[in-house]
């Protein structure tokens, strides 16, 4: 089960242009999948006005990473009609290719750093690596300690891959061999969201749906901190800002966002939001803040599976689901904040739910 089951989105937290695969170039657009329509939309940054929109490019779009050189785009299709991987050639702004892959591809995709390679975990608890040049699975790794890999990080050099599984725990892997390094770690809670990991690499962020954030020294092999949430709050993803001194976490349930003073591990500031938060990104610069919320009345449940709990738990909450935004026509709302104050600087509204996307920079 992962965020992206119990949700209809769940959680690659990687929107920081700092970040392989988050950022679309200095002059670039803001490129969305809307998860609710099966397209991938583009805005211009400075007025959030739609000005491009690929339609069709597959089931349920979640996440999407650009190479460097902006030259492709490769989009996660949750499925489940489908299975596979989407690439667009950015000159044509066309589907180019669809790489299969063995289950629906989950919450998250994770580009190399220097973008030759794309590690996508699969609901059948594999993690496919994919040479973003040849658009080839070159390899597949097992994931079984435990399974089911919601969430994935890479260390900086790209030699350790970190899952993050349904189960709350955070397992360290060889990238090539997909060798077991360490033993997992109990994360203090289940559900893994889009997490972070600090630019040295040292410590790893994960967010808990299930609830709350632990932070992890990567270097030591420990859990550093855990900072408990309540049940409610719902903690869907977090982004480090560019300078990496803060973490912006995004409560779901709560409808705000948390804003994490990454030296001490403690918040600092909360910011209440009227939509219901997914995920934020920021400008290269990191003046601006870019907020993708989706309707209060949607987002839940997806594919969960058939198990009498989940549903009892999830359907408490008695809200609709964003996996039908379109049909249930849902609105989805893309806003620029100024970053110091959270200040609005303009916002733009459609049908569907965006997700987290890629930013200029």
């Amino acid at each position: 089960m992962t965020v992206g089951a119990i949700l209809t989105f769940p959680v690659a937290a990687q929107a920081n242009p700092s970040i392989s695969g988050s950022t679309s170039g200095p002059d670039g657009l803001i490129w969305m999948p809307n998860y609710g329509a099966n397209s991938v939309v583009g805005f211009d940054p400075d007025t959030l006005d739609k000005v491009k929109e690929i339609p069709s490019v597959g089931d349920h779009p979640l996440v999407i990473k650009m190479l460097p050189d902006q030259s492709r785009m490769f989009v996660g299709n949750f499925g489940p009609l489908s299975w596979n991987v989407s690439v667009i050639d950015m000159k044509t702004e066309s589907v180019i290719s669809r790489i299969p892959t063995l289950g629906p591809a989950y919450a998250v995709s994770i580009l190399s750093h220097d973008g030759r390679y794309l590690f996508v975990p699969t609901g059948a608890s594999v993690v496919h690596v994919i040479d973003t040049q040849s658009l080839q699975i070159v390899r597949t790794l097992p994931i079984a300690l435990p399974p089911a890999p919601a969430h994935l990080e890479l260390s900086p050099d790209d030699s350790t891959m970190y899952a993050f599984s349904t189960a709350g725990t955070i397992t360290k892997y060889d990238a090539v061999t997909g060798a077991p390094l360490a033993p997992p770690l109990f994360l203090g809670g289940f559900v893994p969201g889009w997490g972070a990991v600090s630019a040295d690499g040292n410590t790893i962020y994960a967010v808990n749906f299930f609830s709350g954030l632990t932070t992890i020294d990567a270097r030591s092999w420990t859990v550093r901190k855990v900072l408990p949430m309540e049940l409610t709050d719902g903690p869907l993803s977090a982004t480090l800002s560019p300078d990496g001194k803060e973490l912006w976490l995004c409560n779901y349930f709560g409808k705000e966002i948390i804003v994490i003073d990454t030296e001490t591990g403690e918040p600092n500031r909360t910011i209440p939001t009227e939509n219901t938060p997914v995920y934020v990104g920021f400008s290269a610069e990191g003046d601006k803040t870019y907020v993708s919320s989706v309707d209060g009345t949607s987002g839940v449940l997806g594919n969960v599976p058939e198990l009498p709990f989940l549903h009892d738990a999830v359907d408490a909450y008695g809200l609709l689901n964003a996996y039908a935004a379109a049909p249930l026509n849902l609105d989805t709302v893309l806003t620029a904040y100024d970053t110091d104050t959270f200040t609005e600087i303009d916002s733009t509204t459609l049908k569907g739910a965006l997700v987290a996307g890629v930013y200029p920079g």
